[in-house]
């Protein structure tokens, strides 16, 4: 397995987030800072419009559960911008590919 690049990984799993929320009729999908190097996806959808935190692992881990203070710092974020606040769950493999269906959590 080739050596990987956190960094790498999380982008790669933002993509697949990208592309599953343009796939559902997701629009205007921006990146949004929540911390340094922390970033969250905005996105404007017909029943809602949502910030995803998204947590990426490469298979044969797991993605790691927000914390509760994790969990507030990204709803705190997502009622001043008047939207629905979700963390999504990706798992990749060794060619950043999906592993797994991305898990859901609207916090």
């Amino acid at each position: 397995m080739p050596d990987f690049d956190l960094p790498e990984a999380k982008l790669a799993g933002e993509k697949h987030v990208e592309l599953w929320l343009t796939e559902n009729g997701y629009t205007n999908i921006v990146k949004e800072e929540l911390r340094l190097n922390e970033m969250m996806l905005l996105a404007k959808g017909n029943i809602e419009h949502i910030l995803v935190r998204v947590i990426t692992c490469i298979h044969p881990n797991r993605p790691y559960k927000l914390s509760e203070f994790e969990a507030d710092v990204v709803t705190r974020r997502a009622v001043k911008l008047q939207v629905t606040a979700y963390a999504a769950y990706v798992v990749i493999d060794a060619n950043n590919d999906l592993f797994e269906d991305i898990r859901w959590d609207r916090l």
